[in-house]
């Protein structure tokens, strides 16, 4: 199977190089807005959060229908935020200024504001913050220079706390790793510039 989706991205890449007049380079301003659901304690659903997302995408588009970047975005997610950097690919189907897309990122969220669950009082600190794994799927449509979509991610959040260790009479730390699923709506407006 593996092999089979390699083969056929393969096929897009080298048709699409194929039917290339001239590359240009596109500058993608966009903003996401949705929501995360959160999964914290002990892998069990929690809550479900609004999150908000502009960022910057700067692509070379390699042929009529394949582009290849790099991007950053800015994700305020409640009282966390985060910066993802990633790879990004877009592939537009059929022609013209009006056509559907899909767009693949990833990458890693880098965290800037952690949040602290204000346990201290009780003897266990607790925070969550997001880092590590960052990767979205995004599924749309094109009209002229704006992209209307929806995105399914992907983001890791980081718990790292502080429990009484009861047989040992003192103090453990620990640390989680969680996978967060999130859906938005998508919007970009693309710049483009020829070489």
């Amino acid at each position: 199977m593996k092999k089979t989706v390699l083969f056929l991205a393969l096929l897009l890449i080298i048709s699409d190089l194929r039917a290339q007049k001239r590359g240009r380079f596109v500058l993608q301003a966009e903003a996401n807005a949705g929501i995360l659901f959160c999964f914290p304690y002990q892998g069990t659903f929690n809550s479900i959060d609004i999150e908000f997302s502009p960022g910057v995408v700067f692509r070379y588009q390699v042929g009529e229908r394949l582009g290849l970047g790099i991007g950053a975005s800015y994700c305020l997610h409640n009282n966390l935020q985060c910066l993802p950097v990633f790879a990004d690919a877009k592939y537009r189907f059929g022609s013209g200024k009006a056509r559907p897309y899909a767009e693949i990122r990833t990458g890693y969220a880098f965290y800037l504001k952690k949040f602290d669950t204000g346990m201290e009082g009780v003897g266990y600190p607790v925070y969550f913050y997001l880092e590590g794994l960052y990767s979205q799927l995004i599924v749309g449509y094109s009209i002229g220079h704006h992209d209307f979509g929806i995105a399914g991610q992907l983001i890791n959040m980081k718990e790292e706390g502080v429990r009484d260790a009861v047989l040992s009479g003192g103090c453990l730390k620990y640390a989680k790793n969680h996978i967060q699923p999130a859906v938005f709506l998508h919007y970009a407006f693309n710049f483009c510039f020829r070489k």
